[in-house]
């Protein structure tokens, strides 16, 4: 009889842990508009993103980028500017694919972080702003 209780306590257990892997979850797609462009967010490292904070941390100096970066320090949101990988302007340590270096490297060990891309589908003269 204490076999079988413990063998249902084990099941239970089991049940109760999230079966699918975080990555493997299906995102939803979210396009955030600032100054009339047009971002979707693409990763969003331990809830890293914060909507009024980015609106007020934006500079229009990031528009030239194809991503950007928002890392947290210290209670303070830091952006960072990317280009894609094989856009003329681009040196080695401002593409997207040195994204994982600049997080290693340059933000706190283990931060909250989110990454936008600059969206293709850019807003129509007619449609409605979401801000």
């Amino acid at each position: 009889m204490e076999e079988e209780k413990s063998t249902e306590q084990v099941q239970d257990t089991v049940q109760d842990q999230p079966q699918d892997k975080p990555e493997e979850k299906v995102q939803e797609k979210i396009i955030v508009q600032v100054n009339g462009k047009n971002y979707e967010i693409v990763q969003n490292h331990k809830e890293g993103w914060n909507p009024e904070v980015f609106r007020d941390r934006y500079s229009e100096v990031l528009e030239r980028y194809d991503y950007i970066i928002g890392d947290w320090g210290y209670s303070q949101l830091r952006l960072k500017g990317f280009y894609r990988d094989n856009h003329p302007k681009a040196t080695k340590d401002s593409t997207i694919s040195s994204m994982v270096d600049y997080i290693n490297e340059y933000c706190n060990f283990g931060c909250a972080y989110f990454v936008l891309q600059k969206s293709k589908e850019q807003p129509q003269a007619k449609a409605k702003s979401g801000s």
